[in-house]
């Protein structure tokens, strides 16, 4: 009789183990079912990595004809001959002005899953390369403007590069002059950092400041 009920003792067990499996089976397979039906969370960080791979750089270029005037410095070589003399440089200089995405941050993009918007406080346009298109030219005396331009053909001359840098200082600050041109190359980066967004979340509204 002991014999029997010990037996019965360990079927009883071997159905309540059973109807745990089969039971706790069934709560795993709604849980993995709910997993696989709930939209991924989408960060700032993941959104930033999309943005900036797939950011390339869009630039407003413009073409400058500037001109300044210099004093030739004293106490040099090559300037001896001309100490205190005025002369005016001028050339051509490309600027290139657009939004670069180096400074931003994930704490730059908000996303809000329950309305469904991604908030991004996008870098303001600045000029991002200023170059010279073409010669440096000269107007000075015509005693020595064939001497300086002499000089200038020689790019690794410190007074080419003094002369230059002040040339390319003075077509900068007539670009900064025209927001026009910012305002352009920021919406231009609008457009395709709306268009990443969207493209990575369709649902979702997105919003520059």
């Amino acid at each position: 009789m002991n014999r029997i009920k010990i037996i019965l003792f360990f079927v009883v067990i071997a159905l309540l183990l059973v109807v745990a499996v089969f039971f706790y089976g069934r709560y795993q397979g709604k849980q993995a079912g709910l997993a696989a039906n709930k939209p991924a969370i989408v960060t700032s960080q993941a959104i930033l990595e999309r943005i900036t791979d797939q950011y390339f750089l869009v630039t407003k270029t413009v073409f400058v004809q500037s001109k300044t005037e210099i004093e030739t410095p004293k106490n040099n070589n090559w300037t001896d001959l001309f100490t205190g003399k005025k002369i005016t440089v001028f050339g051509l200089v490309r600027v290139d002005v657009g939004v670069d995405m180096k400074n931003m941050r994930p704490e730059n993009i908000v996303v809000d899953s329950k309305n469904k918007t991604v908030t991004i406080n996008l870098p303001h346009a600045e000029i991002l390369d200023s170059s010279l298109s073409g010669n440096l030219d000269v107007i000075a005396d015509k005693s020595i403007v064939e001497k300086i331009k002499g000089v200038f053909k020689n790019t690794e001359n410190e007074d080419y590069n003094a002369a230059l840098k002040t040339l390319i200082d003075s077509a900068n600050k007539q670009v900064i002059a025209n927001e026009d041109i910012f305002a352009q190359a920021r919406t231009d980066s609008v457009k395709l950092v709306t268009l990443i967004v969207t493209g990575m979340l369709s649902d979702y509204q997105v919003v520059i400041k």
